[in-house]
């Protein structure tokens, strides 16, 4: 009888700790590449002016991210030649989807505007709270064309927006020349 009762605490532990260990992870998703080489007419790099960031630590609640027209800078426009090979590069991430966000993007925010008026919105920064400290946060979101939220893909780290800043938006060349 006690080594019954020892298997069964034995298995329960197993089990709780297996349960733990998978429920912690996050899902990973990724994009669609052929549906976004398909639906994809124009890509932007824009400064996203977010002055009061705030967590939304559940979108299955009444809070929702949103987009701002008003709040964007454009920066540059990505050459339409290169719209492919940013995609393909897009597809390689795998977006942790934590169910959180920033209200709005900030800083550095790259659109993909859709053939149906959508824009996917990838955002990566890091920011300053007078209260909470640094943050690292990022996005990938998508909104209709009026800026409501339609789906959040994943986190999108900074780095990655670094990432592609540099390769298809850098002004340096054209800056140091004479």
């Amino acid at each position: 009888m006690k080594n019954i009762t020892a298997l069964a605490l034995l298995l329960v532990c197993v089990l709780t700790c297996l349960h733990v260990f998978t429920g912690c992870d996050p899902s990973r998703h990724a994009l669609d590449i052929d549906e976004l080489l398909r639906s994809t007419v124009k890509v932007e790099l824009v400064e996203y002016i977010n002055e009061n960031p705030k967590h939304i630590k559940n979108l299955n609640g009444r809070h929702k991210p949103t987009f701002d027209f008003n709040k964007v800078t454009p920066i540059a426009t990505l050459d339409d030649s290169q719209i492919e090979d940013l995609i393909h590069d897009l597809g390689e991430y795998e977006y942790l989807y934590f169910n959180r966000t920033l209200n709005e993007p900030i800083g550095k925010t790259l659109i993909l505007h859709q053939i149906n008026g959508n824009m996917l919105v990838l955002f990566g920064c890091i920011y300053e709270s007078e209260n909470d400290g640094t943050f690292y946060y990022g996005g990938c979101i998508m909104f209709d064309k009026d800026g409501k939220y339609i789906e959040y893909i994943g986190d999108f780290g900074y780095a990655g927006m670094e990432k592609l800043e540099t390769k298809y938006f850098s002004t340096s060349k054209s800056d140091n020349t004479p």
